[in-house]
């Protein structure tokens, strides 16, 4: 840009020493030409304090980029210090950091042999106990086959004995149909026996022996005295088609109660006397 100032400035003085008669074999200009476009020497001297104040602007310019120049190599110098010191610095924490990763690989192999030790007992371990288990395993096997066995077996019996016992329930259900109608028609027959109940000694007992014989199911026609006085158990006497009939009251009496003909004439069919040892 110096250059170029240099330049521009010598042409100006050219001009204004031999003023525009160097153009004419420039641009082919006739005389004439030249004699009516020639500069007057105040237009001259006009144009020379403009290219000198142009000159002044350019060196200003020139100035402000020396400054410029300079404060940039000023930065360009104060970031080198700044590199070289931080290289430094980085150098020093690359020392550190490559001893510490040394320390740490150092850890890790000596951590990956333990845990290649600690694996290879537990593989041994593993290896033993499979070995135990292998066995034990057999030995469950064959107790579970032989519980199926009996699973299997008992599930079979369960089914014949739930099988019977429906059968026996319904076998049941029958009888107990049958029990009841027979009960119901057994006692609707002996309440209409005619019994009447003598007493030993005194019509208490005969009252008792009455209430006894009521909760049995036997409805009582008469309470009254014994004609005789002695009589050491219960006795039930019957007449000659109600033998039966005694055996089965003499029965539910229990004890020694025992049961005879009657060899007198009566209209009652079952005559029960009370005893001293019933």
């Amino acid at each position: 840009m110096y250059r170029g100032f240099i330049i521009v400035l010598i042409m100006q003085l050219g001009f204004f020493i031999h003023g525009c008669t160097t153009l004419e074999h420039i641009d082919g200009s006739s005389k004439e030409e030249l004699k009516k476009f020639k500069m007057s020497k105040y237009e001259m001297i006009h144009e020379m304090e403009k290219v000198k104040a142009d000159n002044i602007n350019l060196q200003r310019q020139i100035d402000i980029l020396n400054t410029l120049v300079k404060e940039k190599q000023r930065i360009i110098d104060e970031n080198e210090s700044k590199i070289t010191g931080l290289k430094g610095e980085n150098e020093n924490e690359l020392v550190r950091l490559k001893q510490e990763n040394k320390l740490l690989s150092e850890q890790i192999k000596k951590l990956k042999s333990e845990n290649q030790r600690i694996i290879d007992e537990n593989e041994s371990k593993i290896t033993g106990l499979k070995g135990e288990n292998e066995n034990e395993l057999v030995r469950l096997k064959q107790e579970n086959k032989l519980l199926s066995e009996q699973i299997k077996n008992l599930t079979k019996e369960n089914q014949k004995v739930k099988y019977e016992n429906k059968s026996l329930v319904k076998i049941l259900t029958r009888q107990k149909g049958t029990l009841l109608s027979q009960s119901h028609a057994l006692k609707k027959y002996i309440q209409k026996l005619k019994i009447k109940v003598l007493s030993r000694d005194s019509k208490n007992s005969a009252e008792k022996m009455a209430k006894k014989l009521n909760k049995i199911g036997y409805d009582i026609k008469s309470v009254s005295y014994a004609p005789q006085s002695k009589f050491s158990r219960n006795t039930v006497y019957f007449t000659q088609e109600f033998k039966d009939e005694a055996e089965q009251l003499a029965v539910s009496l229990g004890g020694k109660t025992t049961f005879k003909p009657l060899n007198w004439p009566s209209v009652f069919d079952l005559i029960v006397v009370t005893g001293e040892n019933p």
